[in-house]
C-alpha cells in the first residue's frame, strides 16, 4: 500500500464504560449501468490489487479491524451462559410435541378460541388476517383450507399480473399446495386438526430447504448443483403442526444485501409504495405477510435480514438468540451470526411460530441451546384487562442516545414516541452506551461475507458461474476473497468485544431491552436502471443495517415491532434487543407496544383477503 500501518491499542472491553460515539455514516458514489459493469470486470482483474487497497482503506476496513491491537480471544460463535431458572412470568415448552407447545403457547394469548369467528367491519379488510383468524374460520366451517389456497393461486397470480409484478415467491407448486391442502381440510372434517398451526397459510425464504422444493438462493444456478434432500429442521416442525406451505419467498441473491433487489428473479416490491424496495435479504417473506398473501413467513437475519425487511414492510420481525434453530439445510451458511426468524401479523403469531421452530434440530448440539420457554401471557388490551396499570413496571430498556438519534427525523421521531409509550406501561428509560460500533460495523460486514464467500467458494471459483450472479452479489463475493485470516480473527475478537459490552449492560447494569430504531431510514425508492443493472450504494446499505448488526455479532434476540408511518406512508420500526435465551421476555414486552401502536398502524396498498 506504500503507507506504514498506524496501529492503535485498545483497552480490554471490561474496562469500558464510556466511549465516543464513532459509528460513521458510509460515504461511497451509488453505482449502476455501465459504470457499475465497468466497475465490477476492472476489480475482477489479475491487476486489480492496487484498487481493492484503496477502496478498502477508503471503507475504513484497515482503521477498524487490521490496525487495532485488541487483549481480548477470538470467540468464533458468541455462546451465551444458560439462565439459571425461569422467569416467573414464563412457561416452559421444551419437551412437548409440537401441537402441544402451540396449545400452551396459545393459552398465553388473549382472545385466541378457536370457534368463535371475527369478521370483517363493514366488508372491508382494515387488519391482517392472523393465525388465531384462520383457526377460528375453519373451526366455524367458514371457510377450508382448500378454499384458501385456492385464493392463495388466485392472489398469486394477480399480483405476478400486476403493473409492475410484486414478486412475492421464487417458487409455488400448485399441486403440493392443493394436496396438503386438502389433507388439512379433511382432518377439520373428521374433527382431527394437527394442531392451531393445520391448514395456515406460509411462505419460507428461498435459502431454506423445504421438499418438494429446489432451492435457489436467489441464484440462476444453485438449484443445478446443490440437491435439496430433506426439509430444514424449523420445515419438518412446521409440517408436522399442519402449516400449509405455499411457496418459496424472494430474497436478494444469497443474501448478501439489504434492499431485496434480484435481477434473476425480479426485484419484491413494497406492498405500501410499489416503487420502493422492501428491504432484504428476506424480501419477498416480509412483503408476503405485509400483503396478507400468508399469516406468516420464516426468513434468514445475518445482519438484519428478517428485521430490516420487516420494518420496512411494516410488520414484526423476531430474530432469535444465535444457536436457537439449526442452520443445517440452508446453503448461504454465515454459521456463526445468523437464525432462521419469523416475519408475523402480530406478536401473538410470533410467540406461537418461535414456539414451534425454536431449538429445531439443536437437541444433542454441543452448546446446547436454553429450553424454550413463552410467555405465560401476553398483554391483554381488551377493556376488562386494560385497567392494569403498568403491565411493564420494573423492567428497564436502555437507550444509547447518540445513536438512536443517528437516523432521518421522522424515524426518529416516530421511535421516541414508541419510548414514551413503553414509559406509560411502566419501563424505566435508561441512558447507556455501547462502545466499539464502528469496529463492530466493519467486523460483522467481514465475518458475514467471509462465511458466505466460503459457502459459495465452489461457485466463484468457476468463471462461467461467477458472471451469473448479480453484479452487487460478485462485488461483494469478490470482497470477501480480499479479507485475510487475519482479519477474520479480528473480527472475532471484536465480537468478543461486544458481547462483552452487552453483558455488561444486561446483567451489571440491569437493563432489560435495549431500544433503536430498526432502520435508520425508511424504504428506499427503487432505480429502474438497477432492476436490470444492478448496483452498489454502501450509503443506503450502511442507513438501513445501522442499528441491527451489532445483535448479529453479539448473537442476542431482537425485535422488530411496527411503530408508526412516515409522512409518505412508508412504515417505520422499533427495534428492542434483548438478553441471551430470554425471547419470551421480549415477546411479553413487544406485545404491551403493539397495543399502544394499533392506532397508528395503516394497511398498504396492495393487500389480499384469504378469509
Amino acid at each position: 500500500m506504500g503507507q506504514k500501518a498506524s496501529r492503535r491499542s485498545l483497552p480490554p472491553a471490561e474496562e469500558v464504560e464510556e466511549a465516543p460515539y464513532e459509528l460513521r455514516s458510509i460515504r461511497a458514489p451509488r453505482l449502476t449501468g455501465w459504470i457499475f459493469r465497468l466497475a465490477v470486470e476492472l476489480l475482477d482483474s489479475p491487476i486489480a490489487g492496487p484498487l481493492w487497497d484503496i477502496n478498502f482503506r477508503r471503507s475504513g476496513i484497515p482503521q477498524a479491524v487490521r490496525e487495532l491491537d485488541m487483549p481480548e480471544p477470538a470467540t468464533f460463535q458468541p455462546v451465551w451462559p444458560l439462565p439459571a431458572a425461569l422467569d416467573k412470568d414464563e412457561i416452559l415448552v421444551e419437551g412437548h410435541p409440537v401441537a402441544e407447545r402451540l396449545m400452551v403457547a396459545s393459552n398465553g394469548v388473549p382472545g385466541f378460541k378457536a370457534g368463535e369467528e371475527r369478521r370483517k367491519t363493514g366488508g372491508k379488510l382494515d387488519r391482517r388476517w392472523t393465525i388465531s383468524d384462520f383457526a377460528q374460520a375453519y373451526a366455524a366451517g367458514t371457510t377450508t383450507p382448500s378454499e384458501v389456497a385456492e385464493r392463495v393461486l388466485r392472489c398469486v397470480e394477480d399480483s405476478e399480473r400486476a403493473d409492475p409484478p410484486m414478486r412475492f415467491l421464487i417458487a409455488c407448486n400448485a399441486a403440493d399446495l392443493r394436496r396438503n391442502a386438502a389433507e388439512s381440510t379433511q382432518r377439520y372434517k373428521q374433527g382431527r386438526p394437527l394442531s392451531v398451526l393445520d391448514g395456515v397459510p406460509y411462505t419460507i425464504i428461498d435459502g431454506i430447504d423445504a421438499l418438494p422444493y429446489p432451492t435457489t438462493a436467489g441464484t440462476s444456478f444453485l438449484h443445478r448443483y446443490r440437491q435439496a434432500t430433506a426439509d430444514a429442521p424449523c420445515i419438518a416442525e412446521l409440517r408436522a403442526a399442519g402449516a400449509l406451505l405455499i411457496g418459496k419467498a424472494n430474497l436478494h441473491e444469497v443474501g448478501m444485501g439489504m434492499t431485496g433487489l434480484n435481477t434473476v428473479h425480479g426485484t419484491t416490491r413494497n406492498p405500501y409504495n410499489v416503487a420502493c424496495y422492501t428491504g432484504g435479504s428476506s424480501s419477498g417473506a416480509a412483503a408476503a405477510v405485509s400483503a396478507g398473501l400468508c399469516a406468516f413467513s420464516l426468513g434468514i437475519d445475518g445482519g438484519g435480514s428478517v428485521r430490516v425487511p420487516s420494518a420496512l414492510c411494516g410488520v414484526f420481525g423476531l430474530r432469535p438468540t444465535v444457536g436457537r434453530t439449526s442452520t443445517a439445510h440452508c446453503p448461504e451458511n454465515a454459521f456463526s451470526i445468523m437464525s432462521f426468524g419469523s416475519h408475523t401479523v402480530s406478536i401473538a403469531d410470533a410467540a406461537l411460530v418461535y414456539a414451534v421452530i425454536s431449538n429445531a434440530g439443536r437437541q444433542g448440539a454441543a452448546a446446547g441451546p436454553a429450553p424454550t420457554t413463552v410467555p405465560a401471557q401476553l398483554f391483554d388490551d381488551t377493556p376488562a384487562a386494560a385497567e392494569l396499570l403498568m403491565p411493564l413496571k420494573g423492567r428497564r430498556v436502555g437507550v444509547y442516545w447518540r445513536l438512536f438519534e443517528d437516523a432521518q427525523p421522522e424515524v426518529v421521531a416516530a421511535c421516541r414516541h414508541a419510548l414514551g409509550l413503553l414509559e406509560e406501561h411502566g419501563c424505566e428509560v435508561v441512558p447507556i452506551c455501547v462502545p466499539d460500533l464502528e469496529q463492530v460495523r466493519v467486523a460483522q460486514i467481514l465475518t458475514i461475507s467471509s462465511e458466505i464467500a466460503q459457502a459459495y467458494k465452489w461457485a466463484t471459483a468457476d468463471r462461467a458461474l461467477k458472471r451469473q450472479l448479480n453484479r452487487e452479489t460478485r462485488f461483494s463475493l469478490m470482497a470477501a476473497a480480499r479479507f485475510s485470516a487475519t482479519d477474520y480473527l479480528q473480527a472475532q475478537k471484536i465480537r468478543t468485544r461486544i458481547m462483552t459490552h452487552y453483558r455488561r449492560i444486561f446483567f451489571q447494569q440491569g437493563i432489560d431491552y435495549v431500544a433503536t430504531p430498526t432502520t435508520g431510514a425508511t424504504a428506499p425508492v427503487i432505480d429502474p436502471m438497477a432492476l436490470t443493472e444492478g448496483e452498489s450504494d454502501l450509503t443506503q446499505t450502511g442507513e438501513l443495517m445501522r442499528f441491527t448488526i451489532s445483535a448479529n455479532m453479539a448473537g442476542i434476540p431482537a425485535l422488530s415491532i411496527p411503530v408508526g408511518q412516515s409522512s409518505s406512508g412508508m412504515p417505520i420500526g422499533l427495534q428492542l434487543m434483548g438478553r441471551p435465551w430470554c425471547e419470551a421476555s421480549l415477546l411479553y414486552a413487544g406485545s404491551v407496544l403493539e397495543s399502544a401502536v394499533r392506532p397508528l398502524i395503516k394497511m398498504p396498498g396492495v393487500s389480499y383477503d384469504l378469509l
